[in-house]
C-alpha cells in the first residue's frame, strides 16, 4: 500500500465531462447560495518524497474513470475527490492519460442500475462510488472482474474485497489545528460548528476542532448544529446566523453555507472543511482542513496497472478500509492561513503541525455524536 506524501499541484486539468443523472433534491435557493460560495480551490503545495509512478513497459496509455456521486459536485466531499483526480491526472500515473466522467445526484436506490450501466458500457477501467452505494457495488463487481471499483467513505459493514476497494480519509488532525486558531482568536469564548449528520466522519473533525480550541483556551464553550443534510447551503447559513446570535464568533463550516453568515456579521470568522474555502472570502475564512484522496486513489490505480500489465488479480482488503488517517501519510492537511491570523497564532499552529508529523502528538479520533 502506498504511504508516501503526494505532491499537491495547482488544479490544471479541466473536468472532461459532467453528467447530470436522475433527479436532484437540491432546491434553487440552495443552488443560488452555493453558487456564491463555490470557487476553484487549490491544495497547499508540498514537496513530494517520491517521483510519480511511471510506465515500466508496454502497458495501457489511458485510464477512464466514472465518478458516481450521491449529491452535486459542489458538495465538499465530492469536490475533494474531484480535486484529487485533477492532481493525479496532472501527474499522468504510469504515463497514462487519466480522464473521468462525473455522474451526479444519484439516489441510493439507483446506485446498482447506474453502476451496472457504466460497467456494461465498456468505457471505464475504474468506477468510484460513495460508500452509500455499497449494496449495488457489491452486486455489480463480481460480474465485471476486469474493472476496479472504489467505495469512498465510512458506514460500510458488508463483505468487500477482490476488485472492490473501500477507501477513506480522516481530517481530524487539521481540524484540531483550526481549533487552535479559533481558541486563540475568539473574543466571546464561544465557538460553534455547522455539520451534516451525526456520522463518524462528521463528528471526528468537529470534536478535534473543539479539542484544539480547548487546548489553548480552557474557557471555551461550544455548540454544534446538525442540519440533517449533506448539501443545503440555505439551512447551513441560517444555522450559522443562529449560532452568531447566541454569541459564537468562530464557526467550523463542516457544510457549505456558514461563510456567508460569518461575513455578514462583525468580528466573526469561519473555517473550511474538505476543501480550501479561502477563495470564498479570504478575510473571513481563516484556514481550511482539506481531505487529500490522492494516496487512496493511487492504491486503486496501482492495482489496476498491475492487473493490466502483469495479470495480477485484484486483491482489495476484505472487510476493512484502506484508510489514510493522518497528515503523516498524506490523507489530509491544513491550508495556508489567512493574513488575519496573528503571527504568534500561526507559529503555534506550525509547531503543533510539526509535532503531529513527527509523531510526537496524537489527536484522538472521537466519532461520538454531539448532544
Amino acid at each position: 500500500m502506498r504511504k508516501q506524501m503526494i505532491r499537491r499541484v495547482a488544479l490544471a486539468v479541466a473536468l472532461t465531462t459532467a453528467v447530470a443523472a436522475c433527479g436532484s433534491d437540491t432546491d434553487e435557493s440552495a443552488d443560488d447560495a452555493v453558487a456564491e460560495e463555490t470557487a476553484d480551490t487549490e491544495a497547499p503545495a508540498e514537496e513530494t518524497t517520491e517521483e510519480p509512478a511511471e510506465a515500466t513497459g508496454d502497458g495501457p496509455t489511458e485510464l477512464d474513470i466514472a465518478l458516481v456521486l450521491e449529491g452535486v459536485q459542489e458538495e465538499g466531499w465530492n469536490t475533494a475527490m474531484i480535486e484529487a483526480l485533477d492532481r493525479i491526472a496532472e501527474e499522468a500515473p504510469y504515463g497514462a492519460t487519466l480522464t473521468y466522467e462525473i455522474i451526479e445526484n444519484i439516489e441510493y436506490a439507483d446506485g446498482e442500475r447506474i453502476g451496472r450501466e457504466l460497467a456494461s458500457s465498456g468505457t471505464y477501467e475504474m468506477i468510484i462510488m460513495h460508500s452509500a452505494f455499497v449494496d449495488g457495488t457489491n452486486a455489480i463487481a463480481p460480474d465485471f472482474p476486469e474493472i476496479a471499483f472504489g467505495l469512498s467513505g465510512s458506514g460500510n459493514d458488508l463483505a468487500i474485497g477482490g476488485n472492490v476497494f473501500w477507501i477513506d480519509v480522516f481530517i481530524h488532525e487539521p481540524a484540531y489545528l483550526l481549533g487552535q486558531i479559533a481558541g486563540s482568536m475568539t473574543e466571546s469564548n464561544q465557538i460553534s460548528a455547522v455539520a451534516g449528520f451525526p456520522f463518524a466522519n462528521v463528528n471526528a473533525p468537529v470534536h478535534a476542532f473543539v479539542d484544539g480550541a480547548l487546548s489553548v483556551n480552557p474557557d471555551i464553550t461550544h455548540s454544534v448544529t446538525y442540519i440533517e443534510s449533506w448539501f443545503d447551503a440555505v439551512t447551513a447559513n441560517e444555522s450559522a446566523i443562529a449560532q452568531i446570535a447566541e454569541g459564537s464568533d468562530m464557526i467550523y463550516a463542516e457544510r457549505f453555507g456558514p461563510v456567508e453568515a460569518a461575513a455578514s456579521a462583525e468580528n466573526v470568522f469561519a473555517f473550511g472543511h474538505f476543501t480550501d474555502q479561502s477563495s470564498l472570502n479570504p478575510d473571513i475564512v481563516l484556514a481550511s482542513a482539506v481531505a487529500l484522496w490522492d494516496p487512496a486513489v493511487m492504491d486503486i490505480i496501482d492495482a489496476w496497472y498491475a492487473f493490466e500489465t502483469e495479470g495480477t488479480a485484484f486483491s482489495a482488503p476484505a472487510e476493512e478500509r484502506i484508510v489514510y488517517d493522518s497528515m503523516v501519510d498524506g490523507g489530509s492537511d491544513i491550508t495556508d492561513l489567512s493574513d488575519s491570523v496573528p503571527a504568534e497564532v500561526a507559529e503555534l499552529v506550525a509547531e503543533t503541525r510539526d509535532a503531529i508529523l513527527a509523531g510526537d502528538l496524537e489527536i484522538p479520533f472521537d466519532d461520538s455524536p454531539f448532544e
